[in-house]
């Protein structure tokens, strides 16, 4: 009985080590699904010329923040809502105010400009998504291991303690 409560110790402590790892990975999943969102608008600016709210509804997103950004923002669309951190962001907190300041700067703007413009913006937030993804990508080398080893050994510690 006592091993079992030893191991469930060591399991609980991994878990929580693999749900802080779970942050890095989800913020590189989030910038690279934001980077296809982005290439996604340059394509369909350029040859379909469709409407803004029926190209973000169409992108299908595998990463469960870029969808819940693209949901509250058509929201912000749809119901005449001013764009912003609290209304864009809500339920996503996986990022810092300065990729907010980013990503809600670029959304206000998006559809004022004429295509070449529009195209031309996307293009420059395109490679400031890129930075974040490849310093969220450094983050995610760095730290997500070592929460997940941290936790295992934490687990491991106390088992050791209880023993």
């Amino acid at each position: 009985m006592k091993i079992v409560l030893l191991v469930v110790v060591v399991i609980i402590f991994g878990y929580i080590g693999y749900g802080l790892s779970a942050y890095y990975i989800n913020r590189t999943k989030f910038f690279k699904s934001l980077e296809f969102l982005f290439d996604k608008l340059t394509h369909e600016i350029n040859f379909s010329q469709g409407k803004l709210i029926e190209i973000i509804k169409d992108y299908n997103s595998q990463n469960k923040d870029v969808e819940r950004l693209s949901k509250n923002f058509i929201n912000c669309l749809e119901y005449d809502l001013e764009v912003k951190n609290e209304t864009i962001f809500d339920g996503i907190k996986i990022l810092n105010e300065e990729e907010k300041n980013v990503v809600v700067l670029f959304l206000k703007s998006l559809g004022k400009f004429d295509a070449y413009n529009q195209t031309k913006q996307l293009t420059n937030q395109k490679q400031q998504i890129n930075l974040f993804y490849k310093n969220a990508e450094e983050e995610q080398k760095k730290y997500s291991p070592l929460y997940l080893k941290i936790g295992v050994i934490a687990g491991l510690v106390v088992a050791l303690i209880f023993a």
